[in-house]
Formats: C-alpha cells, structure tokens, sequence
C-alpha cells in the first residue's frame, strides 16, 4: 500500500469508528501493534460469483493486552445480505507488515444461517502490502463458525484485496 492509500485508511479509520460502534472510543492505541482499516473486494471461491466483501479493523495491542472492534460485511452480487457482524477484537500479535487478531461476536444479521454466532470468537489475518493490493484471511473460511478459534490464531492471509487497504504497525 503507497504512502496515500496509507493515509486514506487511516481516514477511513475515523469514518469506521461510527461504523464499528461507540465503544470504538475506548480503544486508544498503546504500546504494541495496530491494526487499522476498511478493504475488501469480490469473492473468487465457487459458489459465490463475485459478492463483494469488506473487513473492517481499528485493533491495537499486544496478546493478553488488546482492544478495539470488527466489523465484517458480505453482500450478493445484487446487493442482498449474506452477513453482517461485528465484535469486540479480544488479541492482536504483529511481525513485520504481517498481523493476527481474534475478536469475539457481539452482533450479527445472518439470514438463513441458523448458528448463533453472538459469543463465537473468530480470527483474521491483515498482511500489509506496501505496494500492492493488502491481503487478508479470516478464520471460517477453511472450517465454520461452529467451533472458536483459540485467542491469537488465524489463517493465512489468502484473499488480496482490491478497494481499500490497511495499517500494520
């Protein structure tokens, strides 16, 4: 990601902070990493055509001591609701552009899915990209929502964006 797309996310934090929630307020960065941002693109797995996805982070921390929110947003191609949720982020741990968090489920809109998912934690994965399209991986694409993710974990960072971008730090 160039030094604008840096600053637009940045930008784009302040915007996401309404998006994330009030509580976004209490999460100040500190010693540690950050993680800030809203990217996404369309899907390529089969079965989804190209629905458009976005992820977005405002997490600062370090393992045991984190803070910040989530928010994760799928549509149809055609503009219906696939899922919409967000979560208090519960860990964050960075090496490099690279980083991992885990947050747990405070809100959902899911329709047709008939798993409550309020309570599950989730991991993700945001790999900074300093000149290209950033890269990121969430957790229940290789398995599913049934089961938690330890504290920390997540997958690979296997989808690369294409609108939008992140900070590491």
């Amino acid at each position: 990601m160039n030094i604008r797309s840096k600053i637009a996310a940045v930008a784009v934090l302040a915007v996401a902070a309404g998006t994330l929630g009030a509580t976004q307020v209490n999460a100040a960065p500190g010693p540690g990493a950050t993680v800030v941002g809203s990217a996404g693109g369309p899907l390529t797995f089969p079965g989804y055509g190209a629905d458009p996805v976005r992820f977005d982070f405002a997490a600062f921390g370090e393992p045991g001591k984190s803070s910040g929110r989530f928010h994760v947003n799928h549509l149809t191609e055609d503009g219906k609701l696939v899922a919409d949720f967000d979560g208090k982020v519960d860990c964050v741990s960075r090496e490099g552009d690279l980083a991992v968090l885990t947050g747990v489920i405070e809100r959902a809109d899911i329709p047709g899915l008939p798993v409550n998912l309020i309570g599950r934690r989730v991991g993700f994965s945001v790999r900074d990209v300093p000149r290209g399209h950033d890269r990121i991986g969430w957790s229940w694409a290789y398995g599913s929502f049934e089961q938690d993710v330890l504290p920390c974990t997540g997958p690979v960072p296997f989808f690369a964006t294409s609108t939008g971008g992140y900070l590491v730090r």
